[in-house]
């Protein structure tokens, strides 16, 4: 009896040594695996964060596109001669600016960088060939002078509603184009990051330390209208 309760003892023994040894390798194993996982995670959620940084600047550069199409779009691109007029090109570009760097230090300010980023402003006149069946765009007339559309920087953008574009957008769906006076405000914001600590991510997808953002408003000039 004596002997078969010093086995089960020295069992029990053995099985508390065994099971506090696994417990040991456990939580070194479960430090091991946070050490390693901790920072992907942290990364991931650094980069969700951006992202959210990434978008809300998208959406206010799209604001600030209509913001200035709206403004302009009862204004005449055209001096009494017929000609070409800069001030209403040059303040279309500025409105784009005055709401991104709005005067009320309380608002989010977005500068523009005028060595990266740019501003364009083109007006368009589309005439309609009514003759044909179905109606056919005849000519599209830009006001912009000099080249098919205004530069604020001259950064080397070119817009991306070029003729084949305008034509495409007002058939889509087989729309039937009309005669039409078109306002077309485009930005491209060089964006270089919110968070210092997650500028990694930046570089992941640019090289150059910077993501380029577009954005663009489209509004009808009545002015330009054939």
């Amino acid at each position: 009896m004596k002997e078969l309760i010093k086995k089960f003892r020295l069992k029990l023994f053995a099985e508390k040594k065994y099971s506090h040894r696994f417990r040991l390798n456990a939580k070194a194993q479960s430090m091991v695996e946070v050490a390693v996982t901790l920072p992907i995670l942290l990364s991931l959620f650094l980069g969700l964060v951006e992202f959210g940084f990434m978008l809300n600047t998208y959406l206010s550069l799209l604001d600030a596109t209509r913001y200035a199409a709206r403004q302009y779009s009862n204004s005449n691109p055209l001096t009494a001669a017929g000609d070409s007029n800069p001030l209403f090109f040059s303040g279309v570009a500025d409105a784009v600016v005055l709401s991104l760097e709005p005067a009320d230090t309380a608002a989010r300010q977005i500068p523009l960088d005028p060595t990266m980023d740019d501003i364009l402003v083109s007006a368009i006149s589309v005439e309609v060939d009514e003759t044909a069946d179905p109606d056919v765009i005849q000519t599209i007339t830009r006001h912009s002078s000099p080249g098919i559309f205004y530069s604020k920087y001259g950064n080397g953008f070119t817009t991306k509603y070029e003729d084949a574009e305008i034509e495409a957008y007002m058939t889509a769906n087989g729309a039937v184009p009309v005669d039409s006076g078109i306002l077309i405000v485009e930005i491209n914001y060089s964006y270089e990051g919110v968070l210092g600590i997650s500028t990694m991510f930046i570089n992941m997808f640019a090289p150059d330390n910077h993501i380029m953002i577009y954005a663009s408003t489209i509004m009808p000039l009545v002015s330009v209208r054939p």
